[in-house]
C-alpha cells in the first residue's frame, strides 16, 4: 500500500489544525448551513476573524491617543481645596525692642487654628517643540495602525483563501480514493468468486482484500484529518462552534481563474508593496523621534491663570456664609529655559540620529528583499504550473493504465502482481496530482499578495 498521499495530507494540515482545534473545543450542529464562496467567507471573516477585531480595536486606541495628544495643548483647569487645623499653633520670636525690653526676643503666637483655602488654575500652553512633534507623531502612528489593520486584512484573506482551497483539496482526494474503494469492493467479489469457482488461488483474494483494507484506512485517516481542516476554516473566518459552513467554490473555479501569462507579464513595483508602505511609516516615525529629540534645546512657554480664596477662624465656622473670605487672583507666564544637561540631551539626539542611518539601511534591505521575494515566487509559481500539467497528465495516463490492466485481470490476461503494480502507480500518481492542485493555487495566492498595489 501507498503510503505518499499520508503525508501529503499532513503537508497540508501541518501548520492549520492543532490549534484551531485546541481554541475551537467540542462542536455542536445546527439544521441551517452557511453557504460561503471564498468571496464570501473573507468578506464574513474581515467581520468576525479574532485577530482582526483585535487590529480594529487598536485602531481605535490610536485615534484616542491623538485625541490624548491634542488635548495637552489646550487649556488644563485644576481645583483644589486645602484645609489645616492647628493642634499647636507655630510661635514666632520678635525681638524685645518692640516691647521695650532690648537685647531680649518675645514668643509671639500668629494665625487662627483653623484655615481653610479653595483654588483653581487655568493653564495655557502657549510653545512646545515636544508638543508640537509629539503631536505629528501621532497622527503618523494613526496612519500606521490604519496600516497594519489592512496588512491584517491582507493576511487574513490570504489564510482564508489557503485554508479554502486546501480544504477543496482534500475532498478532491477523498472523492478520488472513494471512487477507487468501488472499483476495489467489485473487485474484491470478482477475485473471490474466481477463487471459488477454482479459476486462481487464494492469494489472489488476500491480496485483493488487503489493499481494500489499506484503502479503507487510508480514506478514514483523510476524512479524519479533513475534520481538523474544517474545523480551521471555521476558525480562521470566525464561526462559532455550532455554525455549519459549505463551501460553494470548487477546485475547478480556481484552476479557471489561473492566467499564467497575465500573472507573469504583470510588473512589480516594491513601492506599492504593503510591507514597504509599512516601513515607509515606520521610518517617518523614526525621524518623527529624532526631530522630538532635538525638541528638547527649545525652550517651552506656557500662561497660567490661578484664583484662591481662604477662610481664617478660631471656631469651625466655615459653612456660615456670612464670615468673611478673602480672595486672591494672579496672571502669569512661565518661561523653561533648557541651558545645561551635561550631555544627556546630546546623547540623546545622537542616538535618534543613528537610528534613522539605521532605518536608510533597513530600507534598503526591504527594497532588496521585496525584489527577491518576486522573483522567487514568479519563478515558483511558473514551476508549479508546469509542474500541475505534468501531474495531471500523469494521472489521466496513470488511471486509463490501471483500468486497462484491470480489465485485462479479469479476463485472465493479466496477474495480480502487475495489477498491484499498476494500482500503486496509479497512488503514486493520484497523490502528486492532488498535491501539484494545492502547490499551484497556493503559488498564486503568494505571487497575488506581492503583486497587490496600495
Amino acid at each position: 500500500m501507498n503510503y505518499r498521499i499520508f503525508y501529503l495530507i499532513i503537508i497540508l494540515f501541518h501548520y492549520a489544525g492543532v490549534s484551531a482545534m485546541a481554541q475551537m473545543g467540542s462542536t455542536g450542529r445546527t439544521a441551517e448551513a452557511l453557504q460561503f464562496s471564498l468571496e464570501q467567507a473573507q468578506a464574513y471573516a474581515y467581520e468576525n476573524n479574532y485577530d482582526l477585531k483585535n487590529s480594529g480595536i487598536d485602531v481605535d486606541i490610536a485615534r484616542k491617543m491623538v485625541k490624548q495628544n491634542t488635548s495637552i495643548g489646550l487649556p488644563q483647569i485644576d481645583a483644589g481645596i486645602d484645609y489645616m487645623d492647628y493642634f499647636l499653633q507655630p510661635t514666632t520670636l520678635i525681638p524685645g525692642e518692640f516691647f521695650g525690653q532690648p537685647g531680649t526676643y518675645q514668643p509671639i503666637t500668629f494665625g487662627t487654628k483653623y484655615n481653610t483655602t479653595l483654588k483653581g488654575t487655568v493653564t495655557q500652553l502657549i510653545y512646545s517643540g515636544q508638543y508640537l512633534v509629539g503631536l505629528q507623531t501621532a497622527r503618523a502612528f494613526l496612519e500606521t495602525s490604519h496600516q497594519k489593520n489592512v496588512r491584517d486584512k491582507v493576511d487574513v484573506r490570504d489564510q482564508v483563501a489557503d485554508a479554502y482551497i486546501r480544504l477543496l483539496v482534500v475532498d478532491e482526494g477523498i472523492k478520488i480514493l472513494d471512487s477507487i474503494h468501488v472499483v476495489i469492493s467489485k473487485l474484491v467479489e470478482e477475485t473471490r468468486k474466481s477463487y471459488l469457482a477454482g479459476l486462481i488461488e487464494d492469494i489472489e483474494v488476500d491480496q485483493a482484500e488487503l489493499n481494500k483494507s489499506n484503502l479503507e484506512a487510508t480514506i478514514t485517516y483523510t476524512k479524519n484529518l479533513r475534520s481538523l481542516g474544517y474545523a480551521s476554516l471555521k476558525f480562521i473566518i470566525g464561526l462559532k462552534d455550532n455554525q455549519e459552513l459549505v463551501q460553494t467554490d470548487d477546485l475547478e473555479f480556481f484552476l479557471n481563474g489561473i492566467n499564467r501569462d497575465a500573472l507573469i507579464s504583470q510588473q512589480f513595483d516594491y513601492r506599492s508593496n504593503l510591507d514597504y508602505l509599512l516601513l515607509k511609516k515606520a521610518d517617518y516615525l523614526t525621524l518623527m523621534q529624532y526631530k522630538l529629540a532635538r525638541t528638547a534645546y527649545q525652550p517651552t512657554l506656557s500662561a497660567f491663570l490661578t484664583g484662591s480664596t481662604n477662610a481664617q477662624r478660631n471656631t469651625w465656622n466655615f459653612l456660615n456664609t456670612s464670615k468673611v473670605w478673602y480672595p486672591t487672583v494672579n496672571f502669569g507666564i512661565s518661561l523653561h529655559i533648557p541651558i545645561w544637561s551635561s550631555g544627556s540631551r546630546k546623547y540623546s539626539v545622537d542616538q535618534a540620529r543613528l537610528n534613522v542611518e539605521k532605518s536608510k539601511v533597513t530600507n534598503e534591505k526591504m527594497r532588496v528583499g521585496l525584489e527577491l521575494q518576486y522573483a522567487t515566487a514568479k519563478t515558483e509559481f511558473k514551476n508549479s504550473y508546469e509542474l500541475y500539467q505534468n501531474k495531471l497528465k500523469g494521472f489521466q495516463t496513470a488511471l486509463k493504465i490501471y483500468t486497462k490492466t484491470m480489465e485485462k485481470y479479469k479476463q485472465g490476461m493479466a496477474g495480480s502482481t502487475d495489477l498491484n503494480q499498476r494500482y500503486n502507480q496509479f497512488l503514486i500518481s493520484n497523490n502528486d496530482y492532488v498535491q501539484s492542485i494545492y502547490t499551484l493555487l497556493s503559488q498564486k495566492i503568494k505571487l497575488n499578495k506581492l503583486l497587490d498595489k496600495y
